[in-house]
């Protein structure tokens, strides 16, 4: 009986420390994919030439940046882990956006296993207590959106113009917008 406990012991230990050792992978996975992710998306369109579906990615990137930080420091909710900004989950979004842009620019084909891959990148999140499932779905909820304006809708700061004119005494700016 105690050489069988103590082979579940050992058992039980050995999975343990292999479970944290891969909570550490894992952690490090998201660390690491959500830049891949959407670098890998910019590979992509610069191996097809795609020079205006890059400055759609970049573009989404950007304000998918700008509004999950916007939106961390007007919030502050706190993380399980106990530390700030918890929500949305900026990991998330960067990966989401990534995968948005190729499901949107080039189809399902590239889409799914980016998206994929970014929901790894949430699960890790969750799993290294970072982050909270809301905040992960908050994050690519928004990325998949402002991906989804960006590229679907046409918004982008090429179809804006904004530019400065001097007519005599007048001083003013001249504003153009295309839809």
């Amino acid at each position: 009986m105690k050489i069988k406990s103590g082979v579940v012991a050992l058992i039980l230990a050995m999975t343990t420390c292999s479970a944290s050792a891969h909570n550490k992978n894992l952690e490090k996975y998201g660390d690491i994919a959500q830049f891949g992710i959407p670098l890998t998306a910019g590979a992509i369109s610069l191996y097809k030439g795609d020079t205006e579906g890059l400055f759609q990615l970049a573009e989404g990137a950007l304000y998918t940046a700008v509004a999950t930080h916007a939106i961390k420091f007007s919030v502050n909710a706190e993380r399980p882990n106990g530390g700030d900004h918890s929500f949305p989950s900026g990991h998330t979004s960067a990966a989401t956006q990534g995968a948005a842009y190729l499901q949107f620019r080039y189809g399902w084909e590239y889409g799914v296993p980016a998206y994929a891959a970014a929901a790894l990148v949430g699960y890790s999140r969750v799993d290294s207590k970072h982050h909270y499932w809301r905040d992960v779905v908050a994050g690519a909820a928004l990325a998949t959106g402002i991906q989804y304006v960006v590229s679907e809708m046409g918004y982008s700061m090429s179809n804006y113009v904004i530019s400065p004119y001097v007519k005599g005494d007048e001083v003013g700016l001249y504003a153009s917008i295309n839809f």
